[in-house]
């Protein structure tokens, strides 16, 4: 499987059939916050590895595993997300000014409202993961960069406070949803430094140790024969 290859309808219709059986505890995520979820993740000031996040994809438990019927669905199934991911994270590449998260929609009143809470959610459940190294844009006043977060919160949270205001807000769904890709690229642009500072690749910092000079630790023995020993090498 090409991990790089966008999903096709047929697969998102796959991938979401899957989500949505009994096979998967129930606290699993759908389609829609599943794409929240992962496009927080691809724009975070980490990059966290997949072992850490597909267990909150399956809404795994102590109480309740999660099981796959075998290695080739195991496979399918984690193929098929991780290609999502991997689709997302080059839509939201450095360069990019449009994005559209996946919304599904609810006829209220004969008009189609896009349902926020779903996409929301599964963006601020992939902040809680990594909670401490979001800090620094959730902190500050409301019309600092953590402004791009509103949202996200107003949608995703499960709190009294935001619960109420979000109740102060019904009827302005599609504002909300239309202003979304914007504030997913702000978030993204403000991670960007973070995130290059991440991958930057590691140099050596002062004068290289020849293998015959004197260990710099102190011991008097050469370097080969103290810190530079394969079994000591740090």
């Amino acid at each position: 499987m090409n991990l790089d290859q966008p999903l096709s309808d047929a697969e998102l219709d796959e991938l979401e059939a899957f989500l949505n059986s009994d096979q998967l505890p129930e606290a699993r995520m759908d389609l829609s916050m599943l794409d929240g979820f992962l496009s927080a993740l691809a724009i975070g000031p980490n990059t966290l590895m997949p072992s850490d996040w597909l267990p909150a994809v399956w809404g795994e438990t102590d109480e309740e595993p999660m099981r796959f019927a075998d290695d080739a669905q195991a496979g399918r199934v984690i193929g098929l997300v991780m290609r999502l991911y991997n689709d997302r994270i080059h839509d939201l590449a450095e360069g990019t000014d449009q994005f559209d998260p996946l919304l599904y929609l609810h006829d209220r009143d004969g008009v189609e409202t896009p349902i926020l809470e779903a996409w929301c959610t599964g963006f601020m459940t992939a902040v809680e993961l990594d909670h401490e190294a979001w800090r620094p844009l959730m902190t500050g006043d409301d019309s600092g960069p953590g402004a791009f977060l509103t949202p996200m919160i107003l949608f995703g949270v499960d709190d009294p406070e935001v619960e109420a205001e979000r109740a102060r807000q019904l009827g302005r769904e599609r504002e909300f949803a239309d202003m979304l890709g914007t504030c997913v690229l702000g978030v993204r642009d403000f991670w960007l430094p973070y995130r290059k500072a991440e991958r930057a690749p590691w140099r050596r910092e002062g004068v290289k140790v020849g293998r015959n000079d004197p260990c710099p630790c102190g011991s008097g023995r050469k370097y080969k024969q103290c810190c530079g020993k394969p079994e000591t090498m740090h």
